[in-house]
């Protein structure tokens, strides 16, 4: 077989003990890898289930790798996560880079499978098909950094490791998990997963050889699209390529900025106002002052990673979603010290920046309203207030007082004790924070937010300018063409079409920044890519069913496991007042009809659930 493995790594917590599952060419040629091996393997061991508490033993946790991981391609180091999400309702799919997923290759699998519950704090120490538990209580309590430090001088440098923080520990609802020390599984709380399983890190190192159909071809592609790359940023170093390369995600703010797209003030504006200092935004600045030197994935020839120059002593430079939504969203438009010293706690800590964010915002946004009180909470934060940001943080992560606490079971709790006139100010879907692009901006995107499997996620489908543009649309074999503020039929049907193109690509565990449409690799060198890697000779139409796949069988299980489209939010129907977004809204009427065309064209029943007969088309079981 090439292209995999053939083997699945399934360890069970409370034996202590583990097995290998072996899958077939046919299996593979079905469910591929990343989001929708994780997906498959997820449904197979929750059967007979009548239920599954998120942080119960039952709930299984996979990490899966895609058919190029651990060999020598760009944009092939992805990790997909996938489990029943103590953030949210149903499952959720994360994703991070760096070498976890390739390193779970090299030690000879396609997939690690996480099950059951230590009785006491465990580091999984994977070594090819050696898999030993090892008592971590003296690592129980450490921030991510120290704790991997400790790893290394014990077992070695050439693991690769995931792990959790406090927050994980403490079973905080949006804990992520962190690989290496500066990728992120972020969203969904899968953190609090392994924390609840008390796994306070997975160790894995390997060294089997991946075995490709034609090694040649796909170095050949790799090559082909390095050499584009170079010649791209060259003429256009100002292109969003160009701005991640020299930049990385930072680079972002200053085009978000002008272009209204980037959420001031718990998403009230989108931008700061004109008055406001943000010289620290420019690019020039950002280049002579604040990016550091590139920390690429593997082979990577993007390499958006960057250290920090202005924090030498962080972990590295934050990102653009980090930055901006625990920035100007939360009134830190001018203050990039306190902005980023909060993204680093956050990631030491374990805790989700993007839903952590949100929580502060909205919790600001209530008392600069009079939703909520100072003299009747006995606590009072607002817009700007970094320095209690920064120790709110902490007591979410520890749980340390009633308020951290509170916040730490998640918003539906928090409305739920602070009141309803909280509600309002609320930017989560099903639990989720919103990431850091305006919705009424890019209504698209914001439509896309409030449907499962993974609300409020930005990276599942492309934004709203490609409805615009027939020339990349064309290659979707679309005709319809919508303007970049609308929710139409049109938007729907780009929508659609690209949610399938970036699933296929997650089932590939291909990084978006690399494989989006039009970034470096045409459709054509994509699936010769695959084919060579695979041997298997697909058609880019049947790529595309493996990406439809992926969508209908999370929608399944979203929804199976108690999962549901986010309601309508009143604050999109409100106009943008001022800055280059200004009049911006998403209207109630055309967010309903799309709703129900978006149903339609997914073969999904009035009420969303995946019509018998689309389920059959694709191999999946009726619900």
């Amino acid at each position: 077989m090439y292209g995999f493995m053939g083997k699945i790594l399934v360890v069970d917590l409370g034996r202590k003990d583990f097995k290998i599952l072996e899958k077939d060419e046919p299996f593979y040629r079905k469910y591929m890898g990343g989001a929708l091996l994780g997906a498959a393997l997820y449904e197979e061991l929750i059967s007979g289930y009548e239920s599954v508490d998120a942080l119960g033993p039952e709930n299984p946790i996979v990490f899966a790798t895609g058919p190029m991981a651990g060999a020598n391609v760009c944009g092939a180091t992805r990790v997909n996560v996938l489990s029943m999400a103590p953030e949210s309702t149903g499952i959720y799919l994360s994703q991070a880079g760096g070498e976890f997923g390739p390193a779970i290759k090299r030690a000879g699998f396609d997939a690690l499978v996480i099950t059951g519950l230590s009785d006491i704090p465990v580091v999984l120490d994977i070594n090819n098909d050696d898999v030993r538990f090892v008592e971590a209580g003296d690592l129980w309590g450490m921030d991510r950094v120290e704790a991997r430090q400790q790893m290394i001088a014990d077992m070695g440098d050439d693991y690769c490791i995931a792990s959790i923080g406090p927050a994980g520990e403490n079973r905080i609802r949006y804990a992520n998990i962190m690989f290496e020390p500066e990728h992120y599984a972020g969203r969904g709380g899968l953190g609090a997963v392994l924390g609840a399983k008390s796994v306070k890190a997975v160790a894995v190192r390997g060294d089997q050889e991946i075995k490709f159909k034609d090694p040649g071809a796909v170095t050949s592609v790799n090559r082909k699209g390095g050499s584009g790359f170079s010649e791209s940023i060259k003429k256009n170093p100002r292109s969003f390529l160009g701005v991640l390369r020299h930049l990385g995600t930072y680079g972002l703010l200053e085009m978000n900025r002008k272009s209204g797209n980037l959420p001031t003030r718990n998403f009230k504006f989108g931008c700061p106002e004109d008055a406001v200092d943000l010289t620290h935004y420019r690019h020039e600045t950002a280049k002579e002052e604040i990016v550091g030197r590139i920390t690429p994935c593997k082979n990577c020839f993007v390499a958006c990673k960057k250290s920090s120059k202005i924090n030498p002593g962080h972990s590295s430079l934050a990102e653009y979603e980090s930055i901006a939504i625990l920035g100007p969203n939360i009134g830190l438009e001018e203050d990039l010290e306190t902005c980023l010293a909060a993204c680093e706690l956050c990631n030491r800590l374990g805790l989700d920046t993007i839903s952590t964010g949100n929580m502060i915002a909205w919790l600001m946004n209530c008392f600069e309203s009079g939703a909520l009180d100072q003299e009747k909470e006995g606590y009072c934060i607002r817009f700007g207030d970094g320095q209690k940001a920064l120790a709110l943080i902490k007591n979410i992560a520890f749980r340390e007082n009633d308020l951290g606490n509170l916040l730490a079971d998640g918003i539906k709790r928090a409305m739920g004790k602070l009141g309803p006139q909280t509600k309002p100010y609320s930017r989560f879907v099903n639990g989720v924070g919103m990431p850091a692009h305006m919705p009424r901006k890019k209504p698209g995107i914001g439509f896309a937010y409030l449907h499962g499997p993974n609300p409020n996620d930005h990276m599942k489908q492309e934004h709203d300018w490609i409805a615009s543009d027939p020339g990349s649309l064309k290659f979707f074999n679309l005709s319809v063409c919508s303007t970049p503020d609308a929710l139409d039929e049109a938007k729907i049907d780009v929508a659609k079409a690209t949610q399938i193109y970036f699933a296929a690509m997650d089932s590939l565990s291909l990084c978006m920044f690399i494989f989006s449409p039009g970034n470096i690799y045409s459709f054509d060198e994509i699936t010769d890519m695959v084919n060579a890697a695979t041997g298997f000779q697909l058609s880019f139409e049947e790529l595309m069913e493996i990406g439809e796949r992926t969508i209908q069988l999370q929608r399944k299980l979203y929804l199976d496991l108690g999962g549901k489209d986010g309601a309508f939010l009143p604050f999109l129907e409100e106009e943008i007042s001022s800055g280059p977004s200004r009049g911006a809204k998403i209207s109630r009427s055309d967010f309903n009809h799309a709703r129900k065309y978006y149903y339609k064209v997914m073969g999904w029943d009035e009420n969303g659930w995946p019509e018998s007969s689309t389920l059959e088309r694709l191999g999946i079981m009726p619900l």
